[in-house]
């Protein structure tokens, strides 16, 4: 039942701008600008086809689509083949695979949140 759903999905015919907060896993597959944060430890995955712009600050990471702008992660982010990324990273690990399309500043570390955007 639908009610019992713990997750967000922002599907491909969405373009919504603003700040966004979710709680608990979230699939993003529209046109998102900026300022995201997921709570509560939870993954978050830019599914092929979105476009994400902006902040993003999370847990757990996994880009399949379009993503310009500042990460700060908690977890581990994979950058697959079909992404594309631009901007700045920190996160605690980071995997890109290979045919992903990257260019990027940032590093990994133990302790994220001493660290700024």
């Amino acid at each position: 039942m639908l009610q019992n759903q713990e997750f967000t999905y922002i599907g491909k015919m969405t373009s919504i701008t603003g700040n966004f907060i979710f709680k608990g896993p979230t699939h993003l597959q529209g046109m998102i600008q900026g300022e995201i944060e997921v709570q509560n430890s939870a993954k978050l995955v830019l599914e092929i086809g979105s476009s994400t712009e902006g902040s993003l600050v999370c847990f757990d990471l996994d880009i399949y689509g379009e993503f310009v702008g500042d990460i700060k992660s908690q977890g581990h982010v994979t950058i697959y083949p079909t992404a594309y990324f631009e901007g700045k990273i920190i996160c605690k690990s980071l995997e890109i695979l290979p045919g992903a399309v990257v260019n990027m500043i940032g590093h990994t570390e133990d302790d994220i949140n001493s660290k700024i955007l």
